[in-house]
């Protein structure tokens, strides 16, 4: 008995040096997971910061896009009030004429003329100084786009590399790529935005900015009264135009007529006139044009397009957008380490519910509303083939 004894002991060894190997095989395997999950969780941080970027570059040019179109604005509101103020100078001034035979009455109007005379002049050098403003902001909003678009694309790859460093994964070699995998970023990024220019771009910029004008800009018609017998009618508005070359061109018109009902027919007397423009000067005008006024005031119209006043100067802006903004366009990046992918992308998106718009629609993708957003995304199987070539060509 004292012969057998230890045997138990040897035949256990093994059993345990089994049990201690899986054991240590099981701890390495947790290991390789949890730098795995590491890697992974670093490649979506990196992935989503990327995306965050170019989605801050996406907003950034719809903001100034809209920007761009209200400084236009803004200019055809200046015109508006010149030509407004133009015209009601006119008008003092055939009141001052007309009732100059009137004892008294011809005191007041013809100081109400003088006091118009004077006070058009100053405001007229005032619009000049704030014409010339607007368009020295045009070409510091349009350098602004162009300073974006080429120091966001090199501010990717450093912010990437800033936080691999945070993450302590800096020793992992990574690689970002435009999806679906082929080309190194930025190189297709610098002609995913190309530069467009309002004189080749179908007329877009220029009828969003002619539907973007207040109503003052829009239409300044209506009746200062009407007497049965007599009607004073005002009509005027300003409206952006482009030449045949495709450059533009603000142009203003106020005007005011009585108008007479006699018997058997309506006479009309040209009361007030004003007129301004830049670049183009005016020589026909259409029945939609100008509040309607050549329908609503004909003769006084063309007393308008004698006595024209021109205003400075106008620049056809160039901005940056893309025509198709379908959401297989939206673009997307990739990154990838030894063993692990991430794809993030940006996406458009307006929720009614928050921000609710006038005609109840789905807001399509534009580079005019500043409503893009980052989001994680998963591979197709397209870009999981291709990266696998890639990765069997890099072997």
């Amino acid at each position: 008995m004292q012969g057998d004894r230890g045997y138990v002991s040897v035949l256990i060894l093994p059993a345990i040096a089994g049990l201690l190997i899986l054991l240590v095989l099981i701890v390495s395997q947790q290991q390789r997971l949890q730098q795995r999950w590491h890697l992974q969780s670093a490649a979506d941080n990196m992935a989503i910061s990327a995306a965050t970027i170019i989605a801050r570059e996406f907003n950034l040019i719809a903001i100034i896009n809209r920007a761009l179109i209200a400084n236009h604005v803004a200019q055809g509101q200046l015109l508006g009030l010149a030509s407004w103020l133009s015209n009601l100078n006119s008008a003092t001034e055939r009141l001052a004429l007309v009732s100059s035979i009137i004892p008294y009455v011809n005191v007041i109007t013809r100081h109400l003329a003088t006091a118009v005379n004077h006070i058009e002049r100053p405001i007229n050098r005032i619009i000049n100084s704030a014409l010339m403003m607007q368009r020295a902001l045009l070409a510091s909003l349009q350098t602004a786009q162009w300073m974006i678009r080429a120091s966001f694309a090199m501010m990717i790859p450093k912010s990437l590399a800033e936080i691999a460093q945070v993450q302590k994964i800096e020793q992992h070699s990574w690689t970002l790529l435009h999806a679906p995998g082929i080309l190194k970023f930025p190189w297709l990024w610098w002609r995913y935005l190309p530069l467009q220019h309002a004189s080749r771009d179908d007329g877009l910029l220029l009828e969003m900015t002619q539907n973007s004008r207040d109503p003052f800009s829009k239409s300044r018609s209506y009746k200062w009264f009407d007497g049965g017998l007599i009607k004073a009618q005002k009509a005027g508005g300003s409206e952006l135009v482009a030449s045949k070359n495709g450059q533009w061109a603000w142009q203003s018109m106020d005007t005011v007529a009585l108008h007479l009902r006699l018997l058997f027919k309506r006479e009309e007397i040209p009361w007030g006139d004003g007129t301004t423009y830049q670049n183009r000067l005016l020589n026909n005008v259409n029945e939609n044009q100008f509040g309607e006024s050549r329908r609503l005031n004909p003769r006084a119209t063309q007393l308008a397009l004698i006595n024209q006043q021109r205003l400075g100067t106008t620049d056809t802006p160039y901005y940056f957008s893309r025509e198709r903004l379908d959401p297989s366009d939206w673009p997307s990046v990739i990154i990838k380490f030894d063993h692990v992918i991430s794809k993030a992308g940006i996406r458009f998106s307006r929720p009614q519910t928050i921000m609710p718009r006038a005609k109840i629609s789905i807001e399509r993708a534009n580079m005019f509303n500043a409503l893009w957003e980052p989001e994680l995304q998963s591979l197709s199987a397209q870009e999981k083939l291709i990266l696998s070539r890639f990765a069997q060509d890099s072997l």
